[in-house]
């Protein structure tokens, strides 16, 4: 495959990773205005078997257990989403975004972990870009 062809695939790649990126941005900017995001804070965390497929991984994901309330009552609930490590410590005040319809599968939106995943898509989207730059000009 030529240089250009090569360029090509990377500013694709970096466009989709930077579109993504700021998708979820607004995504998440969209659910902290919406009528079911509500206070709630970390009570605890699930430790959970890791498969063992990222770089890096302790065999254990850790999912935060969240209390919060909603019109259709109180809830403690733990968290779909895991990391290898212990994020914000028990008692941090976080905003969730319950589903009406299922409080259960609520997202937390105001973890500092989250903005750093989104931040590195775009950096990572950045990246492709340059590395597209550089084989355009390098032919």
């Amino acid at each position: 495959m030529s240089g250009a062809g090569n360029a090509a695939i990377f500013w694709v790649l970096g466009a989709l990773f930077i579109a993504f990126g700021i998708y979820s941005g607004a995504r998440r900017r969209r659910l902290a205005a919406s009528e079911h995001t509500v206070p709630g804070e970390i009570v605890g965390y699930e430790e959970m078997a890791d498969t063992g497929m990222e770089r890096g991984s302790t065999g254990v994901k850790y999912h935060p257990i969240v209390q919060f309330q909603t019109s259709g009552g109180s809830f403690r609930e733990m968290s779909r989403s895991g990391s290898s490590t212990m994020g914000s410590p028990v008692g941090t005040k976080v905003e969730v975004h319950a589903r009406p319809d299922d409080p259960a599968a609520f997202e937390i939106l105001s973890e500092p972990e989250s903005a750093r995943r989104q931040s590195l898509v775009i950096a990572v989207g950045v990246a492709f870009v340059a590395v597209g730059v550089v084989l355009a000009i390098g032919k």
